[in-house]
């Protein structure tokens, strides 16, 4: 009877010892898959330069391919056509030169622009404000009877503003650990020193030497 006693306190043990960990177990898990997981450290030269090259080069070579030739006179059909009947323009940019020095400019500009700001919707707001002016600047020179196709600009645009944007939220950026010195000035206005200074104050009158006419002889 003792050993049957025994056998079963073993057992019964045995049965908390594996419930215990069973619950154990689990929480461990959940504190290692809770810890949070840091975006590493990026930079904003570098890949700026990336991102800018990337979309010129896409986007002119695409040009030299002739794939936005057709966009192009549809475009300028569009124009002459209800409701801007728009004649026959008597200065064409048809140069791709000049296009082309503007992509270089735009796609290098806003990479950088893009790495070098701290929040989402500010990036965001870049492109449709930089998109919204080049996509508008062909019907204004078009009032002055001046035929722009803002195609080539726009692709290499749209498309360093993609890798710039897709590495500035895989990277924590060097302009997130910058306060900027109005803020500086702004937090030193709204300390309060008082208390501090009441604090000296006291040490100073509790620490103050005894008037030696006071002291017996």
């Amino acid at each position: 009877m003792e050993s049957n006693s025994e056998h079963i306190s073993e057992q019964s043990d045995e049965q908390t010892l594996t419930k215990s960990q069973s619950k154990t177990r689990p929480g461990i898990k959940a504190e290692s898959n809770s810890t949070p997981k840091t975006k590493p450290l990026g930079d904003v030269l570098m890949p700026a330069l990336i991102c800018g090259t990337v979309g010129a080069v896409l986007t002119i070579i695409l040009a030299l391919i002739g794939i936005y030739g057709t966009l192009d006179l549809s475009l300028k059909e569009y124009y002459m056509a209800k409701p801007f009947y728009m004649p026959e323009p008597s200065l064409s940019i048809s140069s791709p030169v000049w296009s082309w020095l503007l992509v270089v400019a735009l796609t290098f500009g806003i990479s950088f622009a893009v790495l070098d700001t701290d929040k989402q919707w500010c990036r965001v707001m870049m492109i449709l404000l930089l998109s919204l002016v080049v996509i508008l600047a062909s019907p204004v020179l078009m009032l002055w009877e001046v035929f722009w196709s803002p195609v080539t600009v726009f692709v290499g645009v749209l498309w360093s503003w993609i890798c710039a944007f897709i590495y500035s939220c895989q990277h924590t950026m060097p302009c997130e650990f910058l306060v900027p010195s109005k803020l500086k000035v702004e937090l030193k206005e709204k300390t309060d020193f008082s208390p501090l200074l009441e604090q000296e104050s006291d040490l100073e009158e509790n620490y103050k030497p005894k008037d030696q006419s006071s002291c017996p002889d």
